[in-house]
Order: structure tokens, then C-alpha cells, then sequence
């Protein structure tokens, strides 16, 4: 009985480290990688978007995953919006009738698009959480089992 017992909580233990890893971060700097890109833009008169073409397609079409800096001290670069089609990334927060250098950080797709990776790795934070949920019943199972 007291061999259950003991195994019952290293299950539990094991539970418990296991809900504690950072999984879903390690998942998505798995699947992304960071990307920086050195683009030109100029604004004209009373103009304080410009768009950029992207060197490569940002990950998920999240805008999110972008940041920008100026070399132009009064520019306050913020990613707008995106165009999947031609990459192009729009920009705002810029100086008017200005020419500045963006470095724009963004996250890439690392998986070169293999689907079936993609799945699997996108569903792994689901089959932790199922581990994690059944670990504990196998521990109950553990000390039920030869109760007697």
C-alpha cells in the first residue's frame, strides 16, 4: 500500500512540473523565427503613413508581431495594417515630409509551411493539457487499485 501511495505522488509530482514548463512560448518560438528588415520611407507635405514592402510574409498576418524603429527621433513608427498579396506593411506615427530608415522586427514562418508540422505543433498545447488531466486520475487509479 505504501508503494501506491508513493507512486501516486510522483504521478502528481510529475503533474505538477509538467504544468508548470513554459510550453506554449517554447511552442511558438518553435514555429516563428524573428526577421529584421532595413527599409527606406519617405512621407510628403501633410503625409504621416508610408507603406514598406516586407522582405518576407509575416507570420499569421499579425500585426502584433511587428516592431518598429526610426532613425528620425520624432517618428513614432506603429504597424497599421498588412496586405498578404504584396507584403506590404503599412506604417503610421511617421514625421511628415521626412525621408527615415525603419528597422522593422517581425516574426516569419520557421516551418516553411509543412502542414502536417504545422498541425502537430499547433495541437501540442492540447495534448499537454489532456496529459496533464490524466496523470492525476492515473494516480487516483494507482492508490484505488489494490486498496484492500
Amino acid at each position: 500500500m505504501k508503494n501506491n501511495i508513493f507512486n501516486a505522488f510522483l504521478i502528481l509530482f510529475a503533474s505538477v512540473i509538467l504544468w508548470l514548463l513554459p510550453q506554449t512560448s517554447a511552442i511558438d518560438d518553435f514555429i516563428t523565427d524573428l526577421r529584421t528588415d532595413t527599409l527606406s520611407a519617405t512621407t510628403a507635405v501633410a503625409v504621416t503613413t508610408d507603406n514598406v514592402t516586407l522582405l518576407a510574409a509575416l507570420y499569421d498576418d499579425d500585426i502584433g508581431r511587428v516592431s518598429i524603429a526610426s532613425d528620425d527621433a520624432t517618428d513614432i513608427p506603429i504597424a497599421n495594417s498588412y496586405n498578404t498579396t504584396s507584403r506590404a506593411l503599412n506604417v503610421t506615427g511617421l514625421t511628415a515630409n521626412a525621408t527615415r530608415v525603419l528597422e522593422v522586427t517581425y516574426d516569419i514562418d520557421a516551418l516553411g509551411g509543412s502542414p502536417a508540422v504545422v498541425t502537430f505543433v499547433s495541437n501540442l498545447p492540447f495534448i499537454w493539457l489532456l496529459v496533464i488531466a490524466v496523470f492525476p486520475m492515473a494516480a487516483i487509479f494507482v492508490i484505488l487499485r489494490n486498496r484492500s
